[in-house]
C-alpha cells in the first residue's frame, strides 16, 4: 500500500513537473509572439500566410455565389432565356419574375445553413483538408447543373442550391483555418483577407458579365456560370499537399502529424520554435477543457461560459449581410438600368464601384491593427445607416438629378462597407470563439449569415421588383434602419479584441469584463495562469 502511494506520489509529482515545463515553453512563445513586429512576423511566418490564402480562395467561390442572381438578371440574354416579357417602358424589356427570383436567389443561403452547420462537425472529425476535398466535390456538382440547365428556372435553382452547401462550408473552414495558424501580429490580417477573396470572386464574375453580359448569344451567361467550376477544380488537383491544421491534430493527440504541419507551416524547427507553439495550443485546449461541460458539442456554444462569445460572433457576420450588401453588392446593375441606365453602362457603373469598394478593402488593412476592431465595427455600422438613408430619400421623387446622387451614395457606402463592417466583421466572427469550439461557433455564425441572407434575399425582389412592391433605391430606408439598429447593438456587445492572445480572451470572457472595457484590462501572468487584475473588470 505504501509503495503504490509513493508511486501514486511521484507520478503526480512529474506530472506536475512536465505541466510546468509546458505553461513555460507556452508564456515563452506568446511572449515572443506579441513582441514580434508586422514586418518580422511576415518575414518568419511567410509559409503560412500563402497556405492561409490558399485555403481562402474557396471564398472567391462564394463571392461568386453571391452575386450570380443579380448579375445574370442584368444580363439581357438571360432574361430573355429564363424570364418572361415584362412592359417597362425602359431598357428592361423581360425579367425574372419576382417569385423565381427570390427562390432563385435565396435557395443556396438556404443550404448554405446545412453546410455550415455539418463543416462544424466535420471539421472536428476528419479534419479541415477531407472536409475541403468533400465540399469541392459537391460543388462540381452543383455547378455541373446549373451549366446544364438550358432555360430551366428549376433545374438552375437545384444546381445552385447543390452548390449552396459548399459556400456555407467554405466560409467557416477558410476563417478558421486562418485564425488557427495565423501569428498572433497577423490575425487581424490574415482573418480580413476572407474578405478579400470574396470580393475578388465578386470582382471576377462582374467582370465577365462586363465583357460577356451584352452579347446577344447564351454565352452571355454560361460561360460565366462555368468560371465557378475554377475554384473547386483546383482544391481538388492541389489540397494533397496543403497542411492540415495543427490545433486539429494536436486536440486528437496526433503529435507526429501536428509537427509535421508545423514544419510545412512554419519551415524547420529553430525558425519558429515548434515545441512553444504546440504547448502554447495544448496548454490553450486545456485550460478550455476545464472549465468546459459538454465536449466539443453545439451545446457548448450556448453554455454560461461561452454563450456571449456565440451571440458577439452570430451578431457580427449577421450585421455584415443586413447591413445593404443584397441592395448594392448584388442588385446594382439592375437598379442602375430600373432608373434608366443602358445595359452597357450599368455594367460599366458596377465595375466602378466595385474598384471604389477593392480600395475600401485595401486600405482597411492599415486599419486593422491602428484602429482597432470595435471603432472600425461601431462606427463603420454608422457611416453606413447614414449613407443607406441617403439612397432611400434620393429615390423618392424620382428625376435624373436625385437618381445620380443615390448613384453617388452607392458609391459611398461601397467604400466606407469595405474598409469597415465588410472586412472587420470576419476577424471578429475569427477571433472570438473559443479555441477548442471554434469551428462550431463560427459555423453557427454562418448560419446566421445564411438565414438572414436567405430572408434578405427572398424578401428583396418583392420590395425592389418593377412586378411587385416598385420600392426601388427606397429600400434604403429598410436597410439603413437594420445596419442602425447594428450600430446601437455593436456599441453594447462588439470587444476589442486586438492584440490579444486566444488565452487572454478566454480570461477577458471568464471574468465577465465589458466588451468596450476590453483594450483597457490588464491581465498578467501569475505561475501557470493568466489573471485579470481587479481594477480591469467592471
Amino acid at each position: 500500500m505504501t509503495t503504490d502511494n509513493a508511486s501514486s506520489i511521484k507520478a503526480k509529482e512529474e506530472w506536475s513537473e512536465q505541466s510546468q515545463s509546458r505553461a513555460e515553453l507556452a508564456a515563452r512563445y506568446s511572449s515572443f509572439e506579441k513582441n514580434l513586429t508586422v514586418r518580422q512576423a511576415i518575414k518568419l511566418y511567410w509559409r503560412a500566410i500563402l497556405w492561409i490564402c490558399y485555403c481562402q480562395l474557396t471564398i472567391i467561390g462564394y463571392g461568386i455565389d453571391g452575386v450570380v442572381a443579380g448579375a445574370l438578371t442584368s444580363t439581357r440574354k438571360f432574361r430573355e432565356d429564363y424570364g418572361e416579357p415584362f412592359d417597362t417602358g425602359t431598357s428592361v424589356s423581360h425579367i425574372i419574375s419576382a417569385d423565381w427570383l427570390s427562390i432563385w436567389a435565396g435557395v443556396s443561403q438556404i443550404t448554405a445553413i446545412i453546410g455550415g452547420f455539418s463543416v462544424g462537425y466535420l471539421a472536428d472529425k476528419v479534419g479541415r483538408k477531407w472536409s475541403q476535398v468533400i465540399f469541392a466535390v459537391n460543388a462540381m456538382a452543383g455547378v455541373a447543373l446549373q451549366y446544364a440547365s438550358f432555360g430551366s428556372m428549376p433545374l438552375i435553382t437545384v444546381g445552385k442550391g447543390i452548390n449552396g452547401f459548399s459556400i456555407g462550408a467554405w466560409i467557416v473552414l477558410a476563417p478558421l483555418y486562418a485564425s488557427e495558424v495565423a501569428p498572433l501580429p497577423l490575425r487581424g490580417w490574415l482573418t480580413a483577407m476572407t474578405n478579400f477573396f470574396l470580393f475578388c470572386g465578386l470582382l471576377t464574375f462582374n467582370g465577365v458579365i462586363y465583357e460577356l453580359g451584352p452579347l446577344d448569344s447564351i454565352l452571355a451567361y454560361r460561360l460565366p456560370l462555368a468560371l465557378q467550376w475554377a475554384v473547386p477544380a483546383l482544391m481538388l488537383l492541389t489540397v494533397w499537399a496543403w497542411p492540415e491544421s495543427p490545433t486539429y491534430l494536436i486536440r486528437w493527440g496526433k503529435r507526429d502529424k501536428a509537427l509535421k504541419a508545423m514544419r510545412k507551416l512554419y519551415g524547420p524547427d529553430g525558425i519558429i520554435d515548434h515545441s512553444g507553439l504546440y504547448a502554447q495550443i495544448e496548454e490553450t485546449l486545456d485550460h478550455e477543457r476545464q472549465g468546459s461541460v459538454d465536449s466539443r458539442g453545439y451545446m457548448e456554444c450556448f453554455s454560461r461560459e461561452n454563450r456571449k462569445r456565440t451571440f458577439i460572433a452570430v451578431f457580427a457576420f449577421t450585421m455584415v449581410q443586413a447591413s445593404g450588401g443584397i441592395f448594392v453588392l448584388g442588385y446594382q446593375s439592375y437598379y442602375y438600368q430600373l432608373i434608366g441606365y443602358e445595359t452597357k453602362a450599368s455594367f460599366l457603373l458596377s465595375m466602378m464601384c466595385n474598384l471604389v469598394m477593392f480600395v475600401g478593402t485595401v486600405l482597411s488593412w492599415f486599419l486593422l491593427d491602428r484602429a482597432g476592431r470595435r471603432p472600425m465595427f461601431v462606427w463603420g455600422e454608422l457611416i453606413t445607416a447614414c449613407c443607406l438613408f441617403v439612397v432611400g430619400g434620393c429615390s423618392i421623387d424620382g428625376s435624373i438629378a436625385s437618381y445620380k446622387a443615390a448613384v453617388a451614395f452607392i458609391f459611398v457606402w461601397a467604400f466606407f462597407f469595405q474598409l469597415t463592417i465588410g472586412t472587420i466583421g470576419f476577424t471578429i466572427v475569427a477571433e472570438v470563439p473559443a479555441l477548442r469550439l471554434r469551428s462550431r461557433t463560427q459555423a453557427l455564425a454562418n448560419i446566421s449569415l445564411s438565414l438572414i441572407q436567405w430572408v434578405i434575399g427572398f424578401t428583396f425582389p418583392y420590395l425592389f421588383n418593377p412586378d411587385a412592391a416598385n420600392l426601388g433605391g427606397r429600400v434604403g430606408f429598410i436597410y439603413g434602419g437594420l445596419t442602425f439598429l447594428g450600430f446601437l447593438l455593436g456599441y453594447i456587445y462588439i470587444p476589442e479584441t486586438r492584440k490579444r492572445g486566444v488565452d487572454e480572451l478566454d480570461v477577458l470572457f471568464r471574468e465577465g469584463v465589458k466588451p468596450r472595457h476590453f483594450s483597457k484590462a490588464n491581465i498578467q501572468v501569475n505561475g501557470r495562469n493568466l489573471e485579470l487584475m481587479k481594477d480591469a473588470s467592471d
